[in-house]
């Protein structure tokens, strides 16, 4: 097995301290929660004392005998700057989540008596290493950190573990999502996890920035703009409501007489953004479940083409709408920072960017709109890149990687992810209390569907919707219809070939 490389002084000097301080964090009561987390299955505890700031205190069950005499853990994961929080980082530097997650593995080696490093490499690299650990059975890397839809289908190859049959993780804990859990699940097996360790899926979610001092000024003629959060918390927050608005705001700031980059406008962001969000903020499903438990199509087409019209509509039909195609090049983050975008798409970790720290004007976040008011709940679409853990099949100790995993987990719940999300988020770039309300709005709305997990082995329903939106395609029922039967002979064929490969 590769050894990692070798660890900093820095690490030898921090760890006695670090792990009596966070044992007594782990080992302190739990508390009744109340609220929303990554997962959405279990509540949060806030303390009157530190409004604002979010407590988990809920311990794993991890044996306190667990000792693995230095054995080393490697991650495989990605070198994208992305996905810098996800699982290992190099150095203390004073930002509060980095040095979350450098404290995090230092606590856990110690912990568990494990040594952790990673290999940080390129997509294509990374498929490639997976495919070469198999086939020659070695046990190079121990976990796999990977960007979901791109590894997804590699569950197919009959590299990874069942992580249903291990002994130390439990996923009833609200560290890990219950609900990525029941959709990539196939055949009673669960291949890839995801949860509080990956940041990225909780920094990936979709949601709506506006311009409070745009908002303002456009105020005489949409007094709604004044109260946005209300109109959320009200559940009059929809897609109709924000097209009557954004849809007619359009100025020729630069005074050439056509529409430009340079110009103000009422919305504005690339065409896959608004697209994809689609599918979790209007509750549209692709993917259900047969009677088996086995992937099977189950789209409500009636509302999914009433979704395309609007969609349709909104991007190619209104003067206030700039949106361009995502291969195309417009900077949104830049244009809405300047003050030229009331409204802009993006995902929570925009917040983090040079343009929006940086900002001039105050702003405020939005949860994707809904379908219209009948909808109960508004519900957050997570860019499919977002990170999720395997281990695979060639691992000598799945164990020993499983409690690594959940000692991680259970410390991201804890610590690296209340960091994130009130610390960081709430407290660095968001500068008003309804704004922290709207961060625990989206996070807890955070909702996926099979058919974006399985993506490339499903026939890529997701896709086509979006093709057709930015082509303003006129046979997008058709294009469809061929999709979803492709869909059916997909899910299928996975069906008839694994049902009986994994019962042997």
């Amino acid at each position: 097995m590769t050894g990692p490389p070798e660890k900093t002084v820095m690490k030898k000097t921090i760890c006695i301290a670090l792990s009596l301080i966070l044992l007594f964090l782990f080992t302190a009561c739990s508390a009744q929660d109340s609220g929303n987390n990554s997962s959405g299955d279990t509540p949060e505890t806030e303390v009157p004392s530190n409004e604002g700031t979010t407590i988990y205190y809920e311990p794993d069950d991890l044996p306190d005998s667990i000792n693995y005499n230095g054995e080393k853990v490697v991650f495989l994961t990605l070198a994208d700057s992305l996905f810098r929080y996800d699982v290992l980082t190099d150095e203390l530097n004073s930002e509060p989540v980095n040095d979350s997650v450098f404290n995090r593995e230092r606590f856990v080696e110690e912990r568990l008596g494990v040594d952790i490093s990673d290999e940080k490499v390129s997509q294509n690299d990374f498929i490639s290493k997976v495919n070469i650990q198999n086939s020659s059975n070695d046990d190079t890397y121990q976990i796999y950190a990977e960007s979901t839809v791109w590894f997804a289908s590699t569950v197919f190859d009959g590299c990874l573990t069942d992580l249903n049959e291990l002994d130390y993780i439990d996923f009833s804990k609200p560290w890990w999502s219950e609900l990525f859990n029941n959709e990539a699940e196939l055949g009673g097996k669960l291949f890839m996890t995801t949860g509080s360790l990956s940041l990225s899926t909780n920094r990936f979610l979709y949601t709506f920035y506006y311009n409070k001092k745009l908002a303002e000024d456009y105020s005489n003629s949409y007094p709604e703009l004044l109260n946005l959060y209300s109109i959320v918390f009200d559940g009059k927050w929809t897609f109709d409501f924000l097209s009557s608005i954004a849809s007619e705001i359009y100025e020729d700031l630069d005074g050439d007489s056509a529409r430009g980059d340079d110009d103000l406008y009422g919305f504005g962001c690339h065409s896959d953004v608004i697209s994809d969000g689609m599918w979790s903020g209007f509750d549209v499903r692709m993917l259900g479940r047969d009677e088996d438990g086995w992937l099977t199509p189950d789209v409500n087409e009636e509302k999914l083409y009433k979704a395309f019209d609007m969609l349709v509509n909104f991007m190619h039909n209104s003067k206030g709408v700039s949106c361009y195609n995502n291969y195309e090049t417009s900077d949104y983050e830049i244009r809405f920072a300047a003050g030229e975008l009331l409204f802009f798409e993006g995902k929570l970790n925009s917040a983090e960017s040079a343009s929006l720290r940086n900002m001039q004007d105050e702003y405020g976040l939005l949860p994707y709109p809904k379908f219209d008011e009948r909808q109960k709940e508004y519900y957050s679409y997570a860019h499919d890149q977002y990170v999720s853990f395997s281990i695979p099949i060639t691992n000598r100790d799945p164990d020993m990687s499983a409690a690594v995993l959940e000692a991680m987990a259970s410390y991201s719940y804890r610590d690296t992810l209340p960091t994130y999300l009130d610390l960081a988020l709430k407290g660095k770039y968001m500068n008003d209390a309804s704004s922290r309300k709207m961060v625990d709005l989206i996070v807890s709305g955070f909702r996926v569907d099979a058919g974006w997990i399985y993506a490339f082995s499903t026939g890529g329903l997701g896709n086509t919707f979006r093709g057709a939106v930015w082509e303003n395609s006129s046979q997008f029922a058709s294009e469809f219809t061929k999709a979803l039967q492709k869909a059916k002979v997909t899910t299928k064929e996975i069906k008839n070939k694994y049902s009986k490969l994994w019962e042997t």
